[in-house]
């Protein structure tokens, strides 16, 4: 195996972003839209999948204070140049929000959600004389088709640019034994890309832990110890700056994190536990990134399999490569590596995704806390067993298992979590 073609595929999947990715997301699509027109929009009609509407709709917007679809729409539209990425939202200035909010009270966008959990961003650009079109889709910065006028410009809709690099890298071809040997094998020079991403989220972290943001749960581990009601201990530390990370991103703090596979919270539920699980077990630096590669290439296997965007909390997903590379730092051999995603699994898969907002902070300190339990026990030789559930004799089966749930079973929990959030 080519390695180089592993580190690209896991590089293309590291990206900073600024707020949480799917509003991110939709601004970007509205200001690379824009760009195309040579005088400025007079309305916007967007179309959007049910996952996109369901993670943008409550989670505030990085420097505007406030919440909403069609204000992240607006937002993109005000912000529009050449160059933007997914820390687009980094440059809102206080008095284009005040120009937002005036432009979508007078229906300057019009937005519609098509019942599908895949990744869907259709932007329609209008003024006088111009119309811009383009689709964004399977991931949050890939435009696959635009058009000016009727005219295509671009059409990558058959083999889009995030799919060239797994086209060369299709991570379900292996198995948890190949990443294990890969973790073993690798020169760990060609490791350092994930430095910066572990520093960034324990970075956001420590901001995180300052004062209290959206729910605080970071913020409240911490009082709690100091009060001595819980321990202060390496468990603490892993779900109090978990939780810190998310607290800060989904308040809409002015910091970026690095994303993993498209999402904010899956690279700090990817990167900070483990690290901080180093930090108390006398890791070496070696060792942890060796683990975070080890995870990084089963959070792949396990997302490709359940969906980019599913009902399914990706966080349990990230947590269960967090098992796997805090039990391989442990020393755990490959089934206990194996073991440890199958105890994650088995005890947090049901947790289904109701949106982005603050309260994913709770979701990612209880999945951070897990991970650390479900590698102790897969290194005390306590594994749960394929008799239980849908849990298969196999790791990779189950991830096969609970992809079938999220795709057959649970089609209907994004529109249901839509209708709930609509009504209330």
């Amino acid at each position: 195996m080519d390695m180089n073609i592993v580190f690209d595929a896991l590089k293309s999947e590291m990206k900073p972003s600024m707020g949480c990715t799917e509003p991110v997301a939709i601004g970007l699509a509205v200001s690379r839209t824009c760009e195309l027109l040579q005088k400025p929009a007079t309305h916007l009609d967007m179309v959007i999948s049910s996952n996109i509407f369901k993670n943008a709709y409550s989670v505030q917007i990085p420097n505007a204070g406030t919440n909403g679809i069609e204000l992240s729409c607006v937002l993109g539209y005000l912000l529009s140049k050449p160059g933007n990425t997914m820390e687009i939202f980094a440059e809102i200035l206080p008095e284009q929000v005040g120009e937002a909010k005036k432009l979508v009270k007078e229906g300057f966008v019009s937005v519609k959600v098509l019942p599908s959990s895949e990744f869907y961003i259709d932007c329609c650009a209008t003024n006088e004389a111009e119309k811009a079109h383009t689709i964004t889709e399977k991931s949050h910065d890939n435009m696959v088709f635009a058009e000016k006028n009727n005219q295509v410009v671009l059409d990558r809709r058959t083999f889009s640019a995030a799919e060239a690099t797994t086209k060369a890298f299709d991570v379900t071809k292996y198995t948890f034994a190949d990443f294990y040997q890969w973790a073993n094998a690798v020169d760990v020079a060609d490791l350092e890309f994930i430095k910066e991403g572990i520093a960034m989220n324990l970075s956001i972290a420590d901001i995180g832990m300052q004062k209290k943001y959206a729910l605080g749960v970071g913020v409240a581990l911490k009082n709690l110890t100091k009060k001595g009601l819980i321990s202060n201990d390496m468990l603490t530390e892993i779900k109090g700056l978990t939780a810190a990370a998310s607290d800060f991103r989904m308040s809409g703090g002015n910091g970026s994190v690095m994303t993993f596979l498209g999402s904010g919270n899956q690279g700090i539920e990817t990167m900070v536990p483990m690290a901080v699980f180093a930090k108390h077990m006398n890791i070496s630096e070696e060792k942890l990134l060796r683990a975070e590669f080890l995870g990084m290439l089963i959070i792949m296997y396990m997302k490709c399999h359940v969906g980019r965007l599913s009902p399914i909390c990706g966080a349990t997903l990230a947590a269960a490569g967090g098992a796997a590379g805090m039990t391989y730092m442990m020393g755990g051999k490959l089934e206990q590596v194996s073991g440890a995603v199958q105890n994650l699994m088995g005890g947090v898969a049901g947790m289904f995704c109701d949106g982005a907002k603050g309260g994913c902070s709770l979701k990612l300190s209880i999945c951070a806390g897990e991970a650390v339990y479900s590698a102790m026990f897969a290194m005390d030789d306590s594994i749960i067993q394929a008799t239980d559930g849908f849990i298969s004799e196999k790791a990779e089966e189950t991830a096969k298992n609970l992809a079938k749930l999220s795709h057959e079973a649970l089609g209907d929990v994004d529109m249901k979590v839509i209708e709930i959030m609509m009504a209330k």
